[in-house]
């Protein structure tokens, strides 16, 4: 019986193979395709009690974690279980909306193109271990070990993002170079000290509720002379929280980007430097300060998601696209005012 189930899955491996092959022949990305369907599958078929979790849920981006509320980690897990679905139908699988670093390219690749430069401000070339803090489906992960040729660990507190990772790495024969597993960032890292010669961390320290804690873990686990990348939503200087339209951009910006915290840029370098490291970079990733034509991109490519919800998805499918849609649009006010921005880029080292 082994060898007939052994020789089938040989025979469907072989297949998708050949038809990944000859649709690339035409110019279709067989793997966004696969992606997109599989994302769209979960969302149509998802269970009510999932939906009414990932609505509660919102009560997460009710001030921030110092105004507890009957917020929990366990909130995040809810609103990510159906948000990485909702990412994943477009061009943010990663989760993350880059730094505008090419007009000219597409949104993916100007992920890549910010990852590139992240590898090289860390040190990643030619390092052993890197450390991935909040590493979502570990796409970027993948991206890293594949191009520096290091072992890269993730950890993200999602067990379905975790095993989306786990299940994905070995297709692209990064098994043996990538590994995940289920971590809060909030507690302490699974990992002996000194362990790392890189870490990075992309839009995941919204959800630190001790940010010197949080740094002086990521320290613990670091060699001596190694580099720590952030790249998350800061508050910029123009940020005024007395001006209404200000703090209601703010406000519906969050649950957009999944952020739970509205740090001042300079919040955040105090915490590094409160954990004992150097700050050597501190900037706007992106070119001109603006990420607006890579959101208002990512807009437009919904917009066929839209008809289709209407003519084919249940109700409570087309509630959550509004929801996005709406939230998006302060997203682009916010950026258009140099209020806030998801492309702040810290880099701090350990002392040798």
């Amino acid at each position: 019986m082994s060898l007939v189930v052994n020789a089938f899955d040989r025979f469907k491996s072989m297949l998708y193979s050949t038809m990944e092959f000859s649709l690339g022949l035409i110019g279709i990305d067989t793997y966004r395709l696969a992606t997109r369907a599989h994302a769209l599958y979960c969302l149509a078929t998802i269970d009510g009690g999932t939906i009414d979790r990932y609505m509660k849920s919102y009560i997460l981006f009710d001030g921030d974690w110092s105004n507890d509320n009957g917020k929990s980690e366990d909130s995040i897990v809810d609103y990510y279980q159906v948000i990485n679905h909702l990412c994943a139908l477009g061009n943010v699988e990663k989760m993350y909306i880059p730094p505008l670093r090419d007009p000219n390219v597409s949104l993916t690749r100007n992920q890549e193109l910010f990852e590139l430069k992240m590898m090289e401000d860390i040190g990643a070339f030619g390092a052993k271990r890197v450390l991935d803090v909040g590493c979502g489906r570990g796409r970027v992960a993948m991206h890293t070990a594949k191009v520096t040729k290091a072992h890269v660990s993730g950890i993200n507190i999602d067990p379905s993002q975790i095993a989306n990772a786990q299940h994905y790495a070995p297709r692209l024969g990064l098994a043996e170079t990538t590994d995940f597993q289920v971590s809060s960032l909030n507690d302490r890292l699974p990992f002996d000290d000194e362990t790392f010669d890189a870490a990075y961390e992309i839009q995941a320290f919204t959800y630190c509720k001790d940010k010197v804690a949080v740094m002086k873990e990521v320290f613990r686990v670091l060699k001596p002379g190694a580099k720590f990348s952030y790249l998350d939503w800061v508050l910029l200087d123009n940020y005024d929280p007395e001006n209404e339209v200000h703090v209601d951009h703010i406000k519906r910006t969050m649950p957009f980007i999944g952020a739970v915290d509205n740090p001042r840029y300079q919040e955040i370098e105090q915490a590094m430097e409160a954990a004992g490291f150097k700050v050597i970079l501190s900037e706007d990733a992106s070119i001109g300060g603006h990420q607006g034509p890579l959101i208002n991109s990512e807009r437009a490519h919904y917009a066929w998601l839209r008809f289709f919800a209407r003519a084919f998805m249940p109700r409570r499918f087309i509630t959550m696209l509004r929801r996005l849609r709406e939230d998006a649009e302060s997203f682009v006010a916010a950026d258009e005012l140099r209020i806030a921005t998801t492309s702040y880029h810290i880099v701090c080292q350990k002392p040798e």
